[in-house]
C-alpha cells in the first residue's frame, strides 16, 4: 500500500536518487520522459531533462515515479523555472513509496471525457435510501432457504423462526416508513438492529470484521443529532432500553432487506417467551441470509418489475488516470452509497477519436468536504484498445518490456 514519507526519508529518497543517478519518469501533457536529479536542495529540486519546452510551462504541475532500492516512489512538484536540459522544481509536499501500480496516473489529457455505468441494471426505488450497498446477486444454493417459490420461502422462516421466537414476521416499507429509533438506524445505515437480551441491553461492539450490527455509539450518535446533550444521552439509551422490557421483549432481531442502497423493509424476530434462549450470532447469522434470499426473491419474482431504471453513462471528474486505472471523484451523495470498495463498474473513456470500454472494480475509495473519491482498477479491457490507451497516455507504444502487469491487469494473456 503507498505511504506518504516523512520529510528527512523524503530528502534522503531524493538524494539516493541523485547519488545513483537513477532514471526517473517523468510524466506531463499526455507523454512521458526520463530525467535524473542533480541537485537537492531545501526549497528545490534540479532535473537534467530532454523535454521540449513548451511541455514545461512554469506553474504546471509535473509527476515524477522511480524504482530506488527495490521501491517504487512517486510524487508531484510544480515548475519554479526551465531551460534547456535543466529543470528546477518546487520541493514536493509529499513523496509517496511502495505503490502497488507500475505506471503512473496521469492529469487527463484535455479532450478526454469519462463516463462510467453499474454492473447490472440499477433501480430508482420509493424505499429508504441506506448508507450501504448490496448488489442483490443471486445467494448460493442452500437447502434451507430456496428463492424460486417466495411462497415457500417465507413458510420455511416462519417455521424456522418458531423455533426461537415468540413473534416473527417481514416488514415491508411499502405503506409505511421507519418507525421508532432502531428503523430509523438500522434503514440510514443498512445494518442489523440486535437486543441480544434486554437486561445486557444494546451491544458496546460489533463482533463482525466488516460492520454489520448496531451498536451503542450508534445510538449515542443519533441522541447527538438531536440535540441531546453529552451528559444526557446515556439516559436516553438506558430509556430505549428500558421501554424494551416493559414490552416483555427478551431477545430482538430486525434485519434489513437491502436490494441495492434501498432498505425495502427487515426482517423481525421477538422473543417474549420465557424459556426460549436468547438470540446468539448462529441466530443472526441464519435470518441475515434468509435477507438476503428474500431480497434476490422479490427481484426475480417480479417485485420490481415495473420500477424505473438507472441511465447509464453516469459522468465523472477525473482526478488522474493510468493505463490501469482511474481515479475520479462524485459530490452525489447515491454514488457514496452505491460505490463502494470491490463494487464493479464498466468505464467509458471516449477521446475524440476512439470510444474505449473497460471493466474495473473500485479498489479503494475516500471522502471529503467536496465529495467521494474513488480508485479503479481495470481488469478487463481489449489489447487494441489498452495499446490505444497506452500511447494516448504515455506519449509511446506498449513495449514487450511493459508486458509484465499494469496495476494487475494480466496483459501477457491479452498479447
Amino acid at each position: 500500500m503507498a505511504v506518504p514519507v516523512k520529510r528527512v526519508e523524503r530528502e534522503f529518497l531524493l538524494r539516493a536518487a541523485a547519488d545513483e543517478n537513477l532514471d526517473i519518469m517523468m510524466s506531463t501533457g499526455g507523454a512521458e520522459w526520463t530525467v535524473r536529479i542533480t541537485e537537492v536542495r531545501d526549497k528545490f529540486v534540479v532535473f537534467r531533462h530532454s523535454a521540449p519546452l513548451h511541455a514545461l510551462m512554469k506553474g504546471a504541475y509535473l509527476d515524477f515515479t522511480f524504482l530506488v532500492r527495490g521501491q517504487t516512489v512517486a510524487f508531484r512538484a510544480r515548475i519554479k523555472e526551465a531551460a534547456e536540459s535543466r529543470l528546477v522544481t518546487e520541493m514536493p509536499e509529499t513523496v509517496w513509496k511502495n505503490l502497488s501500480r507500475r505506471y503512473p496516473r496521469m492529469n487527463p489529457p484535455a479532450g478526454l471525457k469519462v463516463s462510467f455505468s453499474f454492473k447490472g441494471e440499477r433501480y430508482e426505488l420509493p424505499f429508504p435510501a441506506s448508507q450501504a450497498f448490496d448488489p442483490v446477486e443471486e445467494p448460493q444454493a442452500n437447502p434451507e432457504f430456496e428463492p424460486r417459490d417466495i411462497r415457500k420461502l417465507m413458510q420455511e422462516f416462519y417455521r424456522k423462526a418458531g423455533k426461537v421466537a415468540s413473534d416473527r414476521g417481514v416488514v415491508m416499507y411499502k405503506s409505511r416508513g421507519p418507525e421508532g429509533i432502531e428503523e430509523e438506524l438500522l434503514t440510514r445505515h443498512g445494518r442489523i438492529y440486535y437486543l441480544p437480551t434486554a437486561i445486557g441491553g444494546i451491544p458496546v461492539v460489533d463482533p463482525y470484521v466488516s460492520q454489520r450490527i448496531l451498536t451503542r455509539d450508534d445510538f449515542l450518535a443519533y441522541f447527538e443529532e438531536r440535540g441531546v446533550e453529552a451528559s444526557y444521552r446515556e439516559d436516553e439509551l438506558a430509556r430505549f432500553e428500558r421501554a424494551k422490557r416493559v414490552e416483555g421483549v427478551l431477545s430482538e432481531l430486525k434485519i434489513p432487506i437491502l436490494f441495492q442502497e434501498y432498505v425495502v423493509g427487515f426482517v423481525h424476530i421477538l422473543n417474549r417467551q420465557p424459556g426460549k434462549a436468547p438470540f446468539d450470532l448462529g441466530v443472526l447469522d441464519t435470518f441475515a441470509q434468509f435477507a438476503k434470499v428474500l431480497a434476490w426473491s422479490l427481484k426475480i419474482n417480479g417485485y420490481f418489475r415495473n420500477a424505473p431504471r438507472r441511465g447509464s453513462g453516469i459522468p465523472t471528474e477525473t482526478i488522474d488516470l493510468s493505463a490501469g486505472g482511474i481515479l475520479f471523484g462524485s459530490p452525489d451523495e447515491s454514488l457514496q452509497r452505491a460505490l463502494l470498495e470491490g463494487s464493479e463498474i464498466v468505464v467509458t473513456l471516449s477521446t475524440g477519436k476512439r470510444n474505449i470500454s473497460a471493466g474495473g472494480v473500485v479498489r479503494r475509495r475516500f471522502l471529503d468536504e467536496q465529495g467521494t473519491f474513488f480508485g479503479v482498477a481495470f481488469t478487463h479491457i481489449a489489447p487494441e484498445d489498452f495499446r490505444y490507451l497506452f500511447e494516448y497516455l504515455y506519449g509511446r507504444p506498449f513495449t514487450d518490456d511493459d508486458a509484465t502487469s499494469i496495476e494487475g491487469l494480466p496483459m501477457r494473456g491479452m498479447l
